[in-house]
């Protein structure tokens, strides 16, 4: 897969909006109850997987404010967060584009079992309940998002910016 100075460009900017919205709104970006407005943009993963290094470019300088940083934080989220774009994607081009609430559902289910996973291992408490304290937020903002990029995805392309491969 090649992938273009455009794709470049726009990945780059999706990672640097995730960093800087889950910073903004520390400290509900951190912990074992954590509510990131920045995971809005994993929406845009279902149109071009591309995005999904963005999301974790992002993640990795969003999770440089976190007071749990470290190689879990800064090695493994963004990788998850990658690997979940990914399948996400993957699922919704299966599907024939349809369903996205599926896709998103996927992605947050990997999101939070991997925040849990990483939360247990500091101990911060058990692996099930750290991921399902995570896990409501997300499927919210995933869920609830997808109308808003799609919104947006509209008048982008009424303006002649494509966002899709």
């Amino acid at each position: 897969m090649k992938i273009t100075t455009t794709q470049i460009v726009r990945l780059a900017i999706i990672g640097a909006l995730y960093a800087v919205f889950t910073i903004v709104i520390a400290p509900f970006s951190y912990g074992p109850i954590q509510f990131r407005v920045s995971e809005i943009f994993k929406v845009f993963v279902l149109f071009d997987p591309v995005y999904a290094l963005g999301i974790g470019i992002g993640t990795f300088f969003g999770n440089l404010a976190s007071p749990f940083v470290g190689p879990w934080e800064l090695v493994f989220m963004p990788l998850t967060d990658i690997a979940g774009g990914v399948i996400a994607y993957i699922l919704f081009r299966w599907m024939g584009k349809r369903l996205p609430l599926i896709a998103l559902g996927v992605y947050a289910i990997t999101t939070s079992l991997s925040v849990g996973l990483m939360l247990s291992f500091y101990g911060a408490g058990g692996l099930w309940l750290l991921a399902g304290s995570v896990a409501i937020p997300e499927f919210i903002i995933l869920i609830g998002g997808y109308p808003v990029i799609k919104s947006i995805i509209h008048v982008l392309k009424n303006r002649g910016i494509y966002l899709e491969e």
